[in-house]
């Protein structure tokens, strides 16, 4: 209908911390060769939307993955740091397994889903609610009426959602999106929908480089 807004929500392609399984939030990371070939595929799936605009963190990942969408579009990505990843302080680039051991009581409150969760130096989960959702009411009241896309991150994208959805403090991390996992928000009026989540069928048969 007219007068509905459509924000889509991706999140970034592969990147090298993920494929290493390291923690990742304002930390730089960049895309892998399969996560090129991923926004290249979201790219083609987006291809039949007319986008007013395409917005992105100010993560290199983020920005690449939108550069990929953005081309053959009169479009230039606007960079928005709200979007960002959540910030895992001293743990950025750390790998799972030594986060586990060097800080247990931390480590367990994340996988409790604990909303007192916060790592040293970094931030809570209602932190990253707070700030994505108030980017997701601000772009889309930039936009009435028009389609636009939003490049973001696995957690960053949760956060929003779980907004969007009401959900309690506990539960922000049921919400999980693929590297360029696409969702959708509705927005009319004062009402806000989830319509899609993490779809990626147009990801089907990507695999990595050769070893």
């Amino acid at each position: 209908m007219a007068n509905e807004t459509h924000v889509w929500i991706a999140r970034h392609g592969q990147t090298v911390a993920n494929r290493e399984g390291r923690f990742c939030g304002h930390a730089e990371t960049e895309l892998t060769e399969l996560g090129r070939r991923q926004a290249a595929a979201l790219a083609g799936r987006l291809s039949d939307i007319t986008l007013a605009a395409i917005y992105a963190s100010d993560s290199t990942r983020a920005l690449e993955t939108a550069a990929i969408i953005a081309v053959g579009r009169d479009l230039v990505p606007q960079v928005d740091p709200a979007l960002r990843e959540i910030h895992y302080g001293e743990w950025e680039l750390e790998k799972e397994s030594v986060i586990r051991k060097q800080s247990p009581a931390q480590y367990e409150l994340m996988r409790r889903e604990d909303p007192a969760w916060q790592p040293p130096g970094g931030e809570t989960m209602a932190m990253v609610r707070q700030r994505t959702a108030a980017a997701l009411h601000r772009i889309a009241g930039a936009h009435r009426g028009k389609h636009v896309l939003v490049i973001s991150h696995g957690t960053a994208i949760a956060c929003m959602l779980a907004e969007v959805l009401a959900m309690a403090p506990t539960h922000t991390l049921r919400l999980e999106t693929a590297n360029c996992g696409l969702s959708r928000v509705v927005v009319a009026g004062s009402r806000v929908g989830l319509v899609q989540l993490n779809e990626t069928r147009f990801l089907d048969g990507l695999t990595g480089p050769p070893k």
